[in-house]
């Protein structure tokens, strides 16, 4: 049964959720919107409204996790937002007269590290009727165990390797493959179809790091009894890392190879490849502009 959520005047002061943010429009593309979000403390990160109906919020300043891929980790962790900084990512998009029909926690920060808050903002979605989904990178485990089971529209895993030397590359602060994997194994058959159906794992391929045959054979022969998902993503580079895009052509060429190994595999929307697409870029290109 799902848990019932106290009435947000309980958890917030209404006043403190309108003034704990505010948006600046950083550019608009084919398919989305892109804000800096501006705490009260001076602390910045991101929300990006995907096709104008999806909107994805941060759930701290910075990352712990620090993938170096990824700008919105690129100096660490600053802190965790609150509730009210959630929510007010939220209520800011709807004052400008978006209507929302789902919310994603895949911006700037990994959720699991702000459990308790998210948890409660998920609450505060699902309340709301705005059907909330999350991206974690898998620890601490024994919280994603409490979310492969949790009430909520979706649960992508970020793996990126099928190798633990990769793995520790890619996402160098987060659970090993074995650990991941393990969890993964014991937790799937306790969970309905609907509710693995909801579970999905994601692959960013970047040019001459995770994108060989050897890696990518690997990284199938540990999903292929899972059953589950991947989402096979295209990478954007970013101001702080010197990692490059992978040619269309070998793009292609490995999801057809997922594909043919038996894996259930999407591509990148274009949603997600615009410019806009991403979230951390942002900030990491106004810290380079101011440090320059």
């Amino acid at each position: 049964m799902a848990r019932r959520m106290p009435p947000l005047d309980q958890q917030e002061p209404r006043a403190s959720v309108a003034k704990a943010i505010t948006l600046a429009h950083e550019g608009s593309s084919r398919f989305n919107e892109r804000w800096l979000v501006r705490m009260a403390d001076g602390a910045q990160v991101e929300c990006v409204l995907y096709r104008g109906d999806t909107l994805c919020v941060s759930s701290q300043v910075g990352c712990a996790v620090r993938c170096p891929f990824c700008a919105s980790g690129a100096g660490g962790l600053g802190r965790p937002l609150a509730l009210s900084e959630m929510i007010g990512q939220v209520e800011a998009v709807q004052a400008l007269g978006r209507r929302l029909a789902r919310v994603t926690v895949s911006g700037v920060g990994e959720p699991l590290h702000n459990h308790a808050v998210v948890q409660r903002f998920v609450d505060h979605c699902r309340a709301q009727r705005i059907w909330p989904s999350l991206t974690t990178s898998g620890g601490p485990l024994p919280r994603l165990r409490e979310w492969l089971h949790g009430v909520h529209n979706g649960l992508t895993i970020s793996v990126h390797a099928g190798s633990e030397p990769v793995r520790a590359r890619m996402v160098p602060h987060a659970p090993g493959l074995a650990p991941l994997f393990d969890v993964l194994n014991d937790e799937l058959p306790r969970m309905t179809q609907r509710r693995r159906r909801k579970t999905a794992l994601a692959y960013l391929v970047i040019d001459g790091v995770n994108d060989g045959d050897t890696e990518i054979d690997a990284f199938v022969a540990r999903v292929l009894p899972l059953g589950l998902q991947v989402h096979l993503y295209a990478y954007n580079p970013v101001p702080t890392s010197a990692f490059t895009r992978l040619p269309e052509a070998r793009y292609h060429a490995i999801y057809a190879h997922m594909a043919a190994a038996g894996l259930r595999v999407r591509m990148s929307s274009q949603a997600r490849i615009e410019a806009n697409g991403g979230c951390g870029t942002l900030v990491a290109l106004r810290a380079s502009r101011q440090s320059a």
